[in-house]
């Protein structure tokens, strides 16, 4: 993988000329609820879960007036419905707990045979069988939370809920960072104040209740995938420059699933500039 600042990325790509294969930029994330300026939000609000990004919407606005660089133009959307896996309140929990020294939240899942993300599903492990955390040493739901009781509606109709107490074998485990209720379908999920096209493709991820989806390959477990990598391939497409938000969550994510064998054989390239972390150290 190669990282480059926009002025070096275009000297180069013009020096190329015609590129033997297909490129596709691919924006992550850049959304509404990611920015913490409330200048720039539909809403006039800071995100949901708002990091220091606005000084990447110029970045990729520039680039977006040289498209002629790209085949497509990829634009991912963290998309959640109310209730998701990833909230903190789900789990009766604070957001960012699993920075408190116990990391993420213990679940248990279940891997589909039609590997997409549309029809996985975890569940907490200590709904499952209370005996396999030790909620001393790792992240738990708090002591006077109970599903049943709480947040019956997340655990009633999940189906790792069910399959993965009646056939733990089936099932994989696996730990649940905990967030603010952000990018909520009904919520401030829409792209942020940059250009955007109708010859756009949107990939949706994080639309499943029951799994997250920092990647726009696929969802964390990295065993299920959304439609992205097929709709690259589908258009003959083998470079990746990739931008968007966060350099250190769902940028890095995507970067490391784009170079995994499971995915095509792409070349991935970075634009700096046009990223931005959760914080400056990310």
């Amino acid at each position: 993988m190669a990282s480059f600042k926009l002025a070096a990325l275009l000297h180069g790509l013009a020096s190329m000329g015609a590129h033997a294969g297909k490129s596709a930029l691919v924006l992550v994330d850049v959304q509404d609820c990611f920015l913490d300026n409330p200048a720039l939000t539909a809403n006039k609000k800071a995100g949901s879960l708002g990091v220091n990004a606005s000084h990447i919407i110029p970045v990729i606005n520039n680039i977006r007036t040289m498209d002629c660089l790209f085949d497509i133009v990829v634009m991912s959307q963290d998309y959640h419905p109310a209730n998701h896996i990833s909230f903190g309140s789900t789990h009766g929990l604070a957001a960012f707990s699993h920075l408190g020294g116990k990391g993420g939240l213990p679940i248990t899942c279940i891997k589909p045979t039609s590997g997409s993300t549309a029809d996985a599903a975890c569940c907490p492990t200590v709904f499952l069988d209370k005996s396999k955390v030790d909620c001393s040493a790792k992240l738990c739901a708090p002591d006077t939370w109970d599903y049943t009781v709480n947040n019956s509606a997340f655990v009633a109709s999940n189906p790792a809920c069910t399959k993965c107490k009646t056939e733990p074998a089936s099932c994989f485990e696996d730990v649940q960072a905990m967030w603010t209720d952000h990018c909520e379908q009904t919520g401030d999920s829409g792209f942020a104040p940059m250009t955007k096209k109708a010859t756009d493709i949107v990939v949706q991820k994080g639309k499943n209740i029951y799994v997250d989806a920092y990647s726009a390959f696929m969802d964390n477990s990295g065993n299920l995938k959304t439609e992205l990598d097929a709709t690259l391939q589908k258009n003959g497409i083998d470079t990746l420059y990739i931008a968007g938000i966060a350099t250190d969550v769902c940028v890095k994510w995507t970067v490391r699933d784009a170079l995994k064998s499971s995915t095509g054989n792409y070349t991935v390239h970075l634009i700096t500039d046009a990223t931005a972390g959760l914080t400056t150290e990310g």
